[in-house]
C-alpha cells in the first residue's frame, strides 16, 4: 500500500483525501489544527504548519512516504516541493517555480521581465521613504507577498493609509516586505487546466464572482462556467496562459491561473500550480471527463498518466456558489443530504455544524459552505441556485443566517 501525504484538512483537500483513500493508498494529512475536517477521514493524523518545510519534513522523514501533493490552497505548493525534493519523491514542479507562483514577490518580477500583462506595482518593506509613492497611482491594494485566502488585503487611498495599514498586511506575511498594486476597476476571470510535457490544456474559463465591496475586496462568492467574457478575449485568454506556463517553466502539472478583464484589456493578478479552491475538483471531472484528482495523485507517485484528450468547448454550464452567513450561533441546518439529493446539485458541503458561533466575515477563511448546479443555459442556473438557496437553511433560532442577498453577481 503508498502512503501519500497530503498537506491541507480543510474543507477544500476533503476530496483529495477521500480520492487518496478511494484508490486504496492511506492518506497522511498534515495541518496545523487538531479538529480539522480532513483529519477526521484520514488514516494518519499530523499536526505540523503546512506553510513550514522543517515542520512538516521534521514530522514525516522517518514516515515511508510514497508522494505529497496539495490542492486548493496556494502556499503549501512551496513545501510541497521542498519536501518532495528532500525526501527523493516526484514533484511536477521546481523549487524555483513552485518560489515563484507562490511570492507575489517573484512573481510580479516574473511577469514584468516577460512582459506579462500585469497592473502597476511597488514592493515595499517597513521602512520605506514616502516620496516612492509621490507618483504611484491611487486607489491601490495593499496585500501580503506569501498569504492566501484574501488575508491582509485592504483597498487604500491615500499614502497615509499605506503607512498606517502596513502592520495589518504583515500580520499575515512571513516576508519582510508587502505588495502595493495600482486598483484596476475589474472583472475577475479564471482559467484551470494541466500542462502536459509543455502542452497546455485548458479545461475551464470562468467569472470569478467576488464581494461588490470593498471590505471585502477579492472574497469569492460563486464561479460561473462559461465566462461571460470569452467572445471578446478568448484568444487573450489562451495565449496568456501559454505564455506565463513558458515564462515560469511550468512544464507539467495543474494550472490554475486568475485574470482582470477591465478597460485596458487583460492583465493577470495571480497564478497557481494546483487544483482551485472552488472544488474545480467536481466541476472539472463532470465538464470534461479528466480525473484530475487522480492525475494529482498519480503525479506524486511518479505513475504516468493517461494523455488528455478533452478539446475546450462550452456546451454546459455550472455554477459553484461559495456562501456565506452572517454572525450567530446555529441552532439548526437543512441536511446537507437533503441538498445532495436535488437532481441538479453535483455536489454541497457545510463548513460549520450545529452549535458553532459564526463571527464577522473578515476573509475566504469565513465561508459558510458551497454548492454547485448545472444547467441547460445562464436562466436555467439562475433559478436553480435559487431553489437550493430556498431549500437551504442554517438557523440562529428562527432566523436564517445565510446571506442570500451575497449569491450570484455578475
Amino acid at each position: 500500500m503508498k502512503n501519500i501525504l497530503i498537506l491541507g484538512a480543510g474543507p477544500c483537500q476533503i476530496n483529495g483525501i477521500k480520492k487518496i483513500k478511494s484508490l486504496g493508498y492511506k492518506a497522511f494529512v498534515a495541518d496545523y489544527r487538531l479538529d480539522s475536517p480532513g483529519k477526521v477521514i484520514g488514516d494518519i493524523s499530523i499536526l505540523a504548519d503546512v506553510f513550514s518545510f522543517d515542520a512538516i519534513y521534521n514530522s514525516c522523514k522517518n514516515m515511508d512516504i510514497d508522494g505529497v501533493f496539495t490542492t486548493g490552497t496556494d502556499q503549501p505548493v512551496l513545501t510541497v516541493s521542498q519536501v518532495a525534493n528532500a525526501l527523493d519523491l516526484p514533484c511536477l514542479i521546481s523549487e524555483e517555480t513552485a518560489l515563484k507562483v507562490t511570492n507575489k514577490s517573484f512573481m510580479k518580477k516574473c511577469f514584468t521581465e516577460h512582459d506579462i500583462p500585469t497592473v502597476k506595482y511597488l514592493l515595499l518593506k517597513e521602512n520605506y521613504q514616502e516620496n516612492l509613492l509621490d507618483d504611484f497611482p491611487f486607489p491601490a491594494v495593499m496585500k501580503p507577498v506569501d498569504s492566501q485566502g484574501q488575508r491582509g488585503i485592504y483597498k487604500v487611498k491615500t499614502k497615509k493609509e499605506v503607512r498606517e495599514l502596513f502592520g495589518q498586511v504583515m500580520k499575515y506575511s512571513r516576508a519582510d516586505e508587502i505588495l502595493l498594486e495600482t486598483f484596476y476597476e475589474n472583472k475577475e476571470v479564471t482559467v484551470s487546466g494541466w500542462v502536459e510535457d509543455d502542452t497546455v490544456h485548458i479545461f475551464t474559463i470562468t467569472d470569478r464572482v467576488t464581494f461588490p465591496s470593498d471590505e471585502h475586496i477579492g472574497v469569492c462568492l460563486s464561479h460561473e462556467y462559461p465566462s461571460i467574457h470569452l467572445n471578446q478575449y478568448r484568444k487573450d485568454f489562451f495565449e496568456m496562459t501559454c505564455n506565463i506556463c513558458k515564462a515560469f517553466e511550468i512544464h507539467n502539472g495543474p494550472i490554475y491561473f486568475q485574470y482582470l478583464v477591465g478597460s485596458e484589456g487583460v492583465k493577470v493578478n495571480e497564478i497557481a500550480c494546483r487544483l482551485g479552491g472552488a472544488y474545480e475538483d467536481v466541476s472539472i471531472p463532470w465538464l470534461t471527463g479528466v480525473d484530475v484528482l487522480k492525475k494529482v495523485i498519480d503525479s506524486a507517485l511518479g505513475f504516468k498518466t493517461e494523455k488528455i484528450k478533452y478539446q475546450y468547448e462550452e456546451s454546459k454550464c455550472v455554477s459553484t456558489q461559495l456562501f456565506f452567513c452572517r454572525p450567530g450561533k446555529i441552532t439548526a441546518m437543512t441536511p446537507i443530504e437533503e441538498i445532495l439529493k436535488i437532481p441538479f446539485v453535483l455536489s454541497a458541503e457545510y463548513n460549520y455544524k450545529i452549535g458553532d458561533v459564526i463571527l464577522n466575515t473578515e476573509n475566504a477563511s469565513a465561508r459558510a459552505g458551497h454548492f454547485i448546479v448545472y444547467g441547460e443555459n445562464e436562466e436555467e442556473i439562475k433559478n436553480r441556485i435559487a431553489f437550493v438557496y430556498e431549500a437551504m437553511k442554517i438557523l440562529s433560532e428562527d432566523i436564517n443566517l445565510i446571506l442570500k442577498g451575497k449569491r450570484y453577481y455578475r
